[in-house]
């Protein structure tokens, strides 16, 4: 089973303010610009996130996003499901489908996704970080400029 885009694209934003931990609110732009991604998705990412208690915003000028707890304290599980939701939401809308083949379908697909998310609850975003830094060829507590 493959993470959704949605996950994986908001586990790499949480990255970069988690690398950038202590030095103030991070822009949404600043991070689509180092992610290259789309500022209005990534807006709507941080959107939900912040909705799930895992960031927490800033307003005005020297605003952005900020973690909303220690990067040891979040795990992959939770990410996943904040942006993802749950496999009985995605599952829901064909429950009334009488086919066998359909109704398999469903419990695999949900205990699988289940599994999944269980097991990355093992995983913190700090874990993410930690390896974020290790296989980078410039030091990336570095790459951030504050001016003041």
């Amino acid at each position: 089973m493959k993470l959704s885009t949605r996950s994986t694209y908001g586990m790499r934003a949480l990255v970069e303010l988690g690398l950038a931990a202590g030095g103030g609110p991070v822009s949404a732009a600043l991070i689509a610009k180092q992610q290259r991604l789309s500022v209005a998705y990534l807006e709507q990412l941080l959107h939900r996130l912040r909705q799930g208690g895992v960031v927490t915003s800033v307003r005005g000028p020297k605003g952005g996003y900020l973690l909303a707890r220690d990067p040891q304290q979040i795990s992959v599980g939770e990410i996943v499901r904040t942006l993802d939701g749950s496999a009985e939401a995605k599952n829901g809308k064909h429950k009334d489908d009488p086919r066998h083949a359909r109704r398999i379908a469903q419990v695999v697909h949900r205990l699988v996704h289940e599994r999944l998310v269980q097991s990355l609850d093992e995983v913190t975003l700090q874990d993410l970080c930690d390896e974020a830094q290790a296989f980078s060829d410039e030091p990336l507590e570095h790459r951030y400029v504050f001016h003041i």
